[in-house]
């Protein structure tokens, strides 16, 4: 089906940039551009209803990465780029907090612990002492603390079953938020600037023709050729249906919510396997999600695995039903850095987040911006 005149019009034709995903990239580009140009006509296309892929999928960690997450990527990329890649998750986590507010995101200050439970089938082990003091002295050029990570007793933690728990590392600069109000409160400050929002159309691929073109379609329609003055494509996940050369793979994470517990209190977020699992509390409700390192194709498998995990962290769950689950999607690579490429003249892509969108996402969205009005189309 073709679009009318007036929906061209009014929406798509002659914009200045046009953006594709309307999740925390693309919204934080979107913004940023029309700050930086007033006079621009920007639309964000977004195939799904809400927001898609990872924005409004994921667990809602305001987090940096777990001690031995981070031992990782200091053997994969080395301490200098390892260390680049903690600061955009810092400094990306304050300045969503600045841009929005604490109150906006519903932020919450609960600090985080990373957890080895015994008997849990993982070859991740707990640091030393040596290398905890390690991972500090690198760390703290970017917290500025000179213990972001500590090893505690989870005894101190209300409802843990500490018994099942061989050891614990603290971190108190870790927090959580609440993903569906910090993506509404984002997506009501882009549309206060002016900026046009188009849910539920589908793109179908871009182009230089020589200028920028997006192929634009209602649900699986054919589409119809928009021309652009400049194209961000900002799907993360899913950039590779529209640049099949993005070092970039979808990696689906299983993510359950319970029913209330009556009684639950605030649990600090919890990481275990190197941030492959990850778990926390949402009021009286406690959540679990990954475990996409296991390599499990079935689904009930996984949800089984990830609830057995739950109720050994906290027992107090074990007869408490299952509410919500749903996949949220992953944008990954042969490494954890973010991708920022020109696929053609006028089209950029932002992708990979790597599990890290709330993160890196406004902070990266503002960088993609930037580097489009710093080199745009001709």
């Amino acid at each position: 089906m073709a679009f009318s005149y007036w929906e061209s019009k009014q929406w798509i034709s002659d914009r200045d940039l046009l953006i594709v995903g309307g999740g925390i990239v693309g919204l934080s580009a979107a913004l940023r551009a029309k700050t930086l140009r007033p006079d621009w006509e920007i639309s964000v296309i977004e195939r799904h209803p809400f927001s898609g892929g990872g924005s409004t999928r994921n667990a809602g960690f305001a987090c940096f990465g777990s001690a031995t997450e981070l031992q990782e990527d200091r053997q994969s990329l080395g301490d200098k780029a390892a260390l680049e890649l903690v600061r955009k998750r810092w400094e990306g986590l304050q300045l969503l907090r600045e841009t929005l507010g604490d109150e906006a995101i519903g932020y919450q200050s609960c600090g985080s612990v990373e957890l080895f439970l015994k008997g849990f089938d993982s070859s991740i082990q707990a640091p030393t002492d040596d290398e905890l003091k390690d991972i500090n002295r690198w760390l703290q050029p970017v917290t500025g603390e000179p213990s972001t990570f500590k090893r505690t007793l989870a005894e101190g933690f209300i409802e843990m079953n500490a018994p099942a728990i061989a050891d614990c590392i603290a971190s108190p600069l870790e927090g959580s938020i609440d993903t569906g109000k910090m993506l509404g409160s984002l997506i009501q400050k882009v549309r206060n600037a002016g900026i046009t929002i188009i849910n539920g159309c589908h793109v179908k691929g871009v182009r230089s023709n020589p200028n920028p073109q997006v192929c634009i379609a209602e649900s699986d329609a054919e589409g119809t050729w928009f021309d652009a003055k400049n194209v961000l494509v900002a799907t993360n996940a899913f950039a590779k249906q529209l640049a099949p050369n993005l070092d970039v793979t979808s990696a689906p994470n299983h993510v359950m919510v319970t029913e209330p517990i009556p009684g639950l209190g605030l649990q600090p977020t919890v990481h275990l396997d190197a941030g492959y699992v990850y778990a926390r509390s949402i009021g009286e409700r406690l959540l679990i999600g990954g475990g996409r390192h296991w390599g499990l194709q079935n689904e009930s498998v996984i949800q089984k695995r990830l609830l057995q995990t739950l109720h050994r962290i906290w027992p107090i769950a074990l007869d408490i039903p299952i509410s919500h689950h749903w996949v949220g999607w992953l944008g990954v690579g042969s490494d954890r850095m973010p991708i920022h490429s020109i696929l053609s003249p006028g089209i950029h892509a932002a992708v990979r987040l790597g599990g890290m969108g709330v993160a890196m996402g406004m902070q990266f969205g503002n960088e993609a911006a930037d580097r489009i009005l710093k080199s745009p189309a001709k």
